[in-house]
């Protein structure tokens, strides 16, 4: 069994929560830290978190990541006049660095920016959940308690019979238990992304699924696919070079090719909705026209 205590190593100088207060997110997130130390997680940066006050368990993190997909996305604001005009601009105000993209990565110009677009609006909305807290929530996804708190939520709405219930019910834990060891993994890529020194993961904020950034990478694609656009030794995702180039180099290694098929299958493993998918082309099919 693995003892969960305070480390005295933790500095709390800069921290506004007593040792008592931060011993007491310590025990509450017990189930989550356990998971953490089982994979590899250094220690020290599992206790460091708890001494910020930003960084909290949120329900609602639980609940959205475990049944969102049920809830199907409206993508067709993403590709209308106002959304091709915004990315015309993009592209002429980028146009240097995007024709340098097309070049290195071989990606269109026009998928980088309605890429970028449907992520975040070229920047213009980022997201303001913390992304720690949205991983620690979610990481106890599969405790009893929330996943009957994630059946009893969808029940409210829920018309069908047994049977189809009893298939949902074995979806939601099925779906709780992959999220929350998701959910570790990318606290284990984050722990990473803080050592390199690149920027204080304590602080960043995003979506709701733990994305940030103009791309919207989670911390996984950020290790895998961000790339450095400006050349100054950084990797910020808030940087537009840094972006443009991330975006190119994830489709590029997620194998876009001239096919139609690799096209989609590039674009799928950056969002596995066809919705998504079909929202991305057909505003690329809309700047290519212009």
């Amino acid at each position: 069994m693995v003892t969960i205590t305070l480390l005295s190593t933790i500095n709390l100088s800069n921290s506004s929560l007593t040792q008592e207060e931060i011993q007491e997110k310590i025990n509450f997130f017990r189930p989550a830290i356990q998971k953490m130390i089982a994979n590899d997680i250094d220690s020290n940066f599992i206790y460091s978190i708890f001494s910020h006050p930003d960084i909290n368990f949120n329900e609602k993190y639980i609940k959205i990541n475990v049944t969102g997909y049920l809830k199907k996305t409206d993508y067709s604001d993403f590709y209308n006049e106002k959304s091709v005009r915004e990315s015309l601009e993009f592209m002429e105000d980028n146009a240097e660095k995007l024709a340098e993209c097309e070049q290195k990565y071989k990606i269109p110009k026009e998928v980088i920016t309605a890429i970028i677009w449907i992520e975040s609006k070229h920047g213009n909305y980022l997201g303001d959940n913390n992304i720690l807290s949205v991983y620690l929530s979610t990481a106890m996804a599969d405790l009893d308690e929330y996943i009957e708190l994630n059946k009893q939520l969808l029940r409210k709405d829920f018309q069908g019979n047994e049977q189809e219930l009893a298939e949902l019910d074995k979806k939601i834990e099925s779906r709780a238990v992959k999220k929350a060891k998701w959910a570790v993994n990318e606290l284990k890529c984050l722990s990473k992304i803080q050592n390199t020194g690149m920027m204080d993961i304590f602080k960043l904020s995003g979506s709701w699924a733990g994305a940030f950034g103009l791309t919207q990478f989670l911390p996984s694609s950020y290790l895998r696919c961000a790339v450095d656009g400006n050349n100054d030794n950084i990797i910020d995702l808030y940087n537009v070079d840094d972006a443009i180039c991330s975006v190119a180099n994830y489709l590029k290694m997620a194998g876009w090719s001239n096919s139609p098929e690799d096209k989609r299958k590039a674009i799928h493993s950056y969002n596995n909705s066809n919705d998504y998918v079909n929202a991305v082309l057909t505003l690329t099919d809309k700047l290519s026209t212009h």
